[in-house]
């Protein structure tokens, strides 16, 4: 049987976290472990799940970090600590995935009817409401030329190049060769250079569509720093548009970066035009923009993070 160890990721949300805890510990496929890593919950999270007995439980592995190091930062710790054990494969989520009883079995099913490397496989997701969340990309080659993305579609299973960190199961073998997510992306677009790194450098993935989760996120729709109402999420923004910038330049063509400035464009244009906040959500923009052009993102770690 395939070893599998989970990693979870939390941050003040320990209601949720318990539900996707409960979820991952009650798979038809038994995992070996649960590494969570708390981001410096400051809701109680700790306390919360002593009083409910999770501490006790041998498979749970907690980690709270001294500070909150975002998304990715959460997912380098719990990556870094499975890696040392070398189980066949990492279950990434974050702590508001919900994944159903099978939806473990089927990915590690899915994994044996595929001929060739796998760098990792994805699970489908769905939203409160069954809206399509967390969706995979697939080819853009498919619109110039014919490419067998469909080889295994009689069992449910498509290619993909990128997903997010929502119920994907990766390979260890990919992790030792492509290394751990880069940990300074903080927020937003980690897990999209990460699993994109995964398929350039190591193997196809997939996406499996009988392998269900549940996100329970508010809203399915995109992050828009033009409707955004709450003032405090507006500093995140600066990881969204940079990150973008960093992993479109690494991964896309000059039509796609270029498209990728135009929408930095389009969007600058639309918070000078309407809503409130204007000059918080330029200054964030140009902030971005600024740490791209100078390399104020520390370009030579990128560059090196395959070795970690």
């Amino acid at each position: 049987m395939d070893k599998v160890q989970a990693v979870v990721v939390t941050h003040n949300r320990k209601e949720t976290l318990i539900e996707c805890m409960d979820a991952v510990l009650a798979q038809n496929v038994p995992i070996e472990r649960l590494i969570l890593v708390d981001n410096d919950s400051t809701d109680g999270t700790k306390s919360f799940l002593r009083e409910k007995g999770y501490f006790d439980r041998p498979e749970i592995i907690y980690i709270r970090l001294s500070q909150n190091v975002g998304g990715a930062g959460g997912f380098y710790e719990g990556m870094k600590i499975a890696r040392k054990a070398q189980p066949d494969w990492v279950w990434l989520m974050d702590d508001d995935v919900i994944p159903t009883e099978t939806c473990l079995e089927e990915l590690l099913y899915a994994s044996k009817i595929i001929k060739g490397k796998i760098s990792f496989l994805s699970s489908s997701i769905r939203g409160l409401n069954n809206e399509a969340m967390n969706v995979p990309k697939i080819f853009k080659d498919q619109f110039t030329k014919y490419t067998d993305w469909y080889q295994y579609l009689d069992h449910g299973v498509v290619q993909v190049v990128k997903a997010t960190f929502a119920s994907i199961l990766v390979n260890i073998q990919a992790i030792n060769q492509c290394g751990l997510p880069w940990a300074r992306f903080y927020i937003w677009g980690d897990d999209s250079e990460y699993t994109q790194r995964l398929v350039r450098d190591y193997g196809p993935a997939y996406l499996v569509g009988k392998s269900k989760a549940i996100h329970e996120r508010a809203s399915s729709e995109e992050l828009s720093i033009v409707k955004e109402q709450n003032v405090n999420r507006i500093p995140l923004y600066f990881y969204y548009y940079r990150n973008n910038f960093i992993v479109f330049r690494e991964y896309e063509d000059v039509f796609y970066q270029f498209l990728c400035f135009g929408k930095w464009g389009w969007d600058l244009l639309n918070v000078i035009l309407k809503g409130k906040y204007k000059a918080k959500k330029i200054g964030v923009m140009l902030k971005a923009l600024f740490s791209f052009i100078f390399k104020t993102y520390n370009r030579t770690s990128f560059k090196n993070r395959e070795l970690t």
